[in-house]
């Protein structure tokens, strides 16, 4: 008998019991991605100090002055008074904890959560979103029937189902109207914050690549090939190769401006650093072999 190829939604107890051990397992492998499945612990209000503190995504998205007041208290923290500095670094690390964290639990353990603005909540600490809550978590299970996540994965039909819902939930559903609302309350140009946002996007599937290996280029590839306007155009995957290592890389478009921050640090992926030395500096690392 064939496998059946569509994929089976699951909510309540079952759905919490999936996604705790979902998140166990990519805990395990990348200890930073941190997230709990239904936060009891007290939202921040006004007035509170948020560090540490949960923070409902939904009003971030709707609530402007709210997240410009969450914006400005990560930049101080982060050694920053410049707000257009701020809100890049901020939507640059809340895009990667949330596409990483879904991503990783659809690849590690063919569960793929909803990761809506409505579904979520985040932890900020130290200036930087660190943790994602799911709020009564809705999950769907992309080859309940399919012995290896990989082998559903490797499906066209199953890679391209999982990857839309990610874009649905993740970017249409949260990212997009979290973007149009830092551009409320800051004078912050779309492309930069976009660029972000593919950036964050690209090494989430970096990530999982890393671990995995090649099979999840093509993954990401067709993610983007599927992403929504905003998200075109934002930069490219390259492979290259130097001292018979093999690495996958994101060139991306836009400067985020961390440089900007004390230290003046520039990613090793700045648009303003000159193709060929980007590159040639890939390649040293490649060349090095793992560390």
């Amino acid at each position: 008998m064939s496998e059946d190829p569509s994929p089976v939604t699951v909510r309540g107890d079952a759905a919490r019991a999936r996604l705790r051990d979902a998140l166990a397992g990519v805990a395990g492998e990348w200890s930073y991605l941190r997230a709990d499945v239904d936060p009891t612990d007290q939202f921040a209000r006004e007035g509170d100090d948020r560090d540490g503190r949960w923070l409902s995504c939904e009003r971030l998205v709707t609530d402007p002055d709210w997240l410009c007041d969450v914006i400005d208290d990560c930049g101080r923290r982060l050694g920053s008074s410049d707000p257009t500095v701020a809100a890049s670094l901020f939507v640059q690390n809340y895009a990667y904890r949330i596409v990483t964290l879904a991503l990783a639990c659809a690849i590690t353990a063919g569960v793929l959560p909803d990761s809506s603005a409505t579904a979520t909540a985040v932890v900020v600490r130290g200036g930087r979103p660190t943790t994602v809550g799911y709020l009564a978590p809705v999950l769907t299970l992309l080859a309940p029937g399919s012995p290896s996540v990989a082998r559903a994965w490797s499906d066209p039909e199953r890679r391209d189902a999982a990857l839309r819902q990610l874009l649905d939930d993740a970017v249409d559903a949260h990212l997009a109207p979290l973007v149009a609302n830092v551009r409320r309350g800051r004078r912050v140009g779309q492309p930069l914050l976009w660029g972000n946002v593919a950036s964050s996007a690209a090494v989430a599937f970096r990530t999982m690549e890393g671990h995995y290996g090649p099979w999840v280029r093509d993954l990401g590839e067709r993610f983007f090939a599927l992403a929504p306007t905003p998200l075109q155009g934002r930069g490219s995957f390259i492979a290259l190769e130097s001292g018979g290592n093999r690495g996958w890389f994101w060139e991306r478009r836009t400067c985020c401006l961390y440089d900007h921050l004390p230290g003046a640090v520039r990613c090793a992926d700045c648009s303003l650093t000159p193709s060929g030395t980007r590159r040639d500096a890939y390649r040293a690392q490649l060349a090095a072999g793992p560390n």
